[in-house]
Parts: C-alpha cells; sequence; structure tokens
C-alpha cells in the first residue's frame, strides 16, 4: 500500500501526528550539525514522496524555520534546504550551526550530500550517534574526519567520503593523525567510502606507504595500522556484518 492509500485510511488526527514528525524529523537531523539538504535527502529523513517532502519543507520556509536556496553545481542547478536559527531552537539546537543564503560553497555540496547518504545508510543498518564533521572541529582533533559512528557491535567508526585522491605525502600525514587519534581511542578504525572507480587506486596508495611522520620523525608503518583503515564503494557501504 502506497503512502497516499495510507493518508486515506488515516484519521484527522493521525494525519496531524504524522505532519508533526515530518517536520520534527528533518528539523532534529538539520539541526545535528547537517546544516542544509535536499529535497530527496529529506524524502528518506521523513520517509515519504519526494512530493510530499516538498510540501513540508515548503511550509517550514514559510514559518521560517528553513531557507532555501538554488545552486549550479557540477552544471545543474540543485535546490538546498537550510536551518534557521529559529529552526533551531524549535529542534532544541540552540548553538547549533544554520544556513545562510550565499555562504555556501557550490563545490562542497556533493562531498555533504554523499556523507548524509552514508548516514542514512548507516542509520538503516543500526549505526548510533552520528556526529557531522562540522560537530566535531571544536573537539580538538588532530584530524577531523568528514563524521564518526558507533557501529552496532559498539566500535566508533571514523568516516572519510574521497571525492578525489590526494597525493601519498598528504596520506601519509592523514594516516599518522588517525593513528595518533585511534591510540586515544578517539576511534577505533577508519572508513574511506569512496567512487568505485577510486575504490582500487586508493588502496594501492596505502599500501605503498611505508612510514609516516610523527613528531619530526619517521616512524615505520606496519600491517596491523594499515587494518584500521578499511575502503568501500559508498554505494556497498556500510557492510552488513561488522568488517
Amino acid at each position: 500500500m502506497n503512502n497516499a492509500s495510507n493518508m486515506k485510511m488515516m484519521t484527522y488526527q493521525e494525519k496531524q501526528a504524522r505532519a508533526a514528525d515530518k517536520r520534527q524529523g528533518i528539523l532534529s537531523f538539520l539541526a545535528a550539525g547537517e546544516v542544509y539538504t535536499t529535497v530527496n535527502i529529506a524524502a528518506r529523513v521523513m520517509r515519504c514522496s519526494a512530493r510530499s517532502a516538498i510540501r513540508t519543507l515548503n511550509a517550514l520556509i514559510s514559518e521560517t524555520e528553513l531557507k532555501s536556496e538554488t545552486l549550479l553545481v557540477q552544471s545543474r542547478k540543485v535546490q538546498i534546504f537550510g536551518i534557521t536559527p529559529h529552526g533551531l531552537v524549535l529542534a532544541g539546537a540552540i548553538d547549533g550551526p544554520y544556513f545562510e543564503i550565499g555562504r555556501t560553497n557550490s563545490s562542497y555540496v556533493p562531498h555533504h550530500l554523499a556523507t548524509q547518504t552514508a548516514r542514512l545508510a548507516a542509520e538503516a543498518v543500526g549505526w548510533k550517534g552520528w556526529q557531522p564533521g562540522r560537530t566535531l572541529h571544536k573537539l580538538g582533533f588532530l584530524k577531523v574526519p568528514d563524521a564518526l559512528g558507533t557501529r552496532p557491535d559498539g566500535l566508533k567508526i571514523a568516516i572519510e567520503i574521497e571525492r578525489h585522491a590526494k597525493t601519498k605525502k598528504r596520506y601519509e600525514e592523514i594516516l599518522s593523525l588517525h593513528l595518533q587519534e585511534m591510540s586515544k581511542k578517539s576511534w577505533a578504525e577508519v572508513h574511506y567510502l569512496v567512487a568505485p572507480e577510486l575504490l582500487q587506486p586508493l588502496q594501492n596508495i596505502f599500501q605503498r606507504i611505508e612510514t609516516i611522520p610523527v613528531k619530526g620523525e619517521r616512524v615505520p608503518l606496519e600491517q596491523k595500522h594499515r587494518d584500521r583503515f578499511k575502503f568501500f564503494s559508498l554505494a556497498d557501504w556500510p557492510p552488513t556484518k561488522g568488517e
């Protein structure tokens, strides 16, 4: 039975409760450090059709809880919806980051949306405590990942969305910082989520790294260190089992 049929069978009170649940769901999602998103991702958050989602988003705009902006992203127009300070207050996140028209870097939008896609995929299989990267900067990590999440088995994982390859030297520095954070038990593993064509090349770069910089010295990288870094196609993550 589709959503339209379900709505027809609901009482007025049930429809009102469902509408309130959708509104609170998207506000809570954006207030949790996500800040802005698109209609399609909002529909997944609210568990409804894109058509229903746009109605809810527009209603929130009319009540000044959200703002909207259309950006040119990779040669196509993308409409994004972001939370306002008023929306943050209603979501119970007074000091959280909020959306400002004209302040979004369009080149970063695909990365931001990929991270949200990963979040929804993880939460769908029981991951908890998701923290977007922009909420982690104030915590003093040597390397701020794109997100942190906790697997159903309790293992905390750092998430890195890698859309473009970096130099081997830069990866040596990144590995060092991640491993130092892992030694402090900030997280247990790092999962790199990439486009399919980057999956093997990125693993090859990591396998070629023999030493990493630590406090001005070069320290050998052992297999037990490499084993802390996992590589996945974004579409295939997270795996259904722990690995």
